[in-house]
């Protein structure tokens, strides 16, 4: 075995912490990187050869470079590595690591020189993962250094507060399967087969949603009775919701069989829902992450989730609280009349944006969304889209250097 070195810095961005490594300090051939990254972050299942923290919220990587697209800064690549799997997942995003990719790209010269006297940044991130762009705006001092020390403060982080990061996602639908409602419905049954854990067959009623990430959202109320304890994490619980999600990436064409799904256990993600129990929040969730209950919510999670609240007749829009709280029935327009042909003047009528601030609460606390809703009117009827999402995050650097490892 040999000896290498890998220049790298090791950030917390939003609630998760992740190896950042600039693109030219790995091979061209992306197939190559799988064992570098596993020999960094540690192939046992505690990492302790490695400088993994043992979880899938601190086994992740970012790989970020200058750009060469229009109108973008930098390209970012998302990897998760697995505990103890030996296997680096590039399908989908992580939103908490790309928080953290705008503060890196300006630390590292990969945008253009901050101008003094500016105090914010907007950063242009093309995610190769979902090939989606995300605008961060990050806050700089008059001299253009990354401000980390801030009052912001997020769920998840007791006590703990930082520079708001602005964290955008445009035009977020479609990220891996290129539509929205990769089945083509707001909702579905979704029949899963008796388990080799003892579970008997069941049905339940999700929304399979792909905003930012593909998730499987769950109304929780149609689990098996004895499922429907948010607190459960034992082993039968999680082989339980493993089902759904393989069965759920099937439907969504993510998988070709329940084996195939099993391999990639990254995408889609799942993720259950309650009705709030007050108005500090639109709804409740439990979101979970290669396998293991997610200690808040992923921020792609937060994405897909506030979209679905705001999208008519999906599973989390009949559990939220939202039209409760701002009288917004979440119906498409009507139109009093249908008139053939629509004038002008009635389909510009008909094309507007809608934003809606919806409020999640998970397992750390609570997480607001700004959700950008475009209704029209197009050939083929009313359409609906979603055009932008935007959660605040803090990141910051917390070592840099150089990785020592063997292959």
């Amino acid at each position: 075995m040999t000896k290498h070195t890998l220049p790298a810095v090791w950030m917390r961005a939003g609630t998760s912490k992740g190896l950042f490594i600039k693109r030219e300090h790995l091979p061209v051939d992306q197939t190559q990187w799988i064992g570098p990254l596993l020999a960094a972050m540690g192939r046992d299942s505690r990492q302790l050869n490695g400088i993994g923290g043992a979880t899938s919220t601190t086994s992740k990587v970012a790989v970020v470079g200058k750009s060469a697209r229009e109108g973008v800064d930098v390209d970012y690549t998302f990897a998760q590595v697995s505990v103890g799997g030996g296997r680096v997942d590039f399908s989908g995003n992580c939103g908490n690591i790309a928080s953290g990719v705008g503060p890196f790209a300006i630390q590292e010269g990969l945008v253009q020189q901050v101008k003094n006297g500016e105090t914010k940044v907007h950063v242009r991130i093309f995610n190769t993962n979902t090939e989606r762009v995300i605008v961060e705006t990050v806050e700089v001092d008059g001299n253009g250094n990354v401000q980390e020390v801030g009052n912001y403060s997020m769920p998840g982080l007791h006590g703990i507060t930082g520079s708001e990061v602005k964290v955008a996602f445009a035009n977020p639908a479609g990220s891996m399967t290129g539509q929205l409602f990769p089945t083509n419905n707001p909702w579905d049954y979704l029949t899963i087969p008796a388990t080799e854990s003892g579970c008997k067959p069941f049905t339940i009623r999700a929304t399979l949603l792909d905003v930012a990430n593909p998730f499987i959202l769950v109304d929780a109320s149609t689990l098996p009775f004895e499922f429907q304890d948010p607190k459960r994490d034992d082993a039968l619980y999680l082989s339980l919701v493993e089902s759904i999600r393989r069965e759920g990436a099937v439907r969504m064409s993510l998988a070709h069989s329940i084996e195939a799904a099993a391999q990639v256990r990254g995408t889609p993600k799942i993720a259950f829902l309650w009705s709030a129990p007050d108005d500090k929040a639109d709804i409740r969730v439990r979101s979970f992450s290669m396998g293991k209950p997610h200690p808040s919510l992923q921020l792609t999670g937060a994405v897909c989730l506030g979209a679905g609240m705001c999208l008519p007749g999906t599973v989390p829009s009949r559990l939220t609280n939202l039209a409760k709280r701002t009288g917004d029935k979440q119906e498409l327009p009507t139109p009093s009349r249908t008139p053939s042909p629509v004038s002008l003047t009635e389909r510009q009528m008909l094309n507007y944006d809608a934003t809606h601030m919806v409020k999640i609460e998970h397992p750390s606390g609570l997480m607001e969304v700004e959700v950008i809703i475009r209704h029209g009117l197009g050939d083929k009827g009313a359409r609906i889209e979603v055009e932008r999402c935007v959660v605040s995050r803090t990141a910051r650097r917390l070592f840099e250097g150089n990785i020592c490892f063997y292959l």
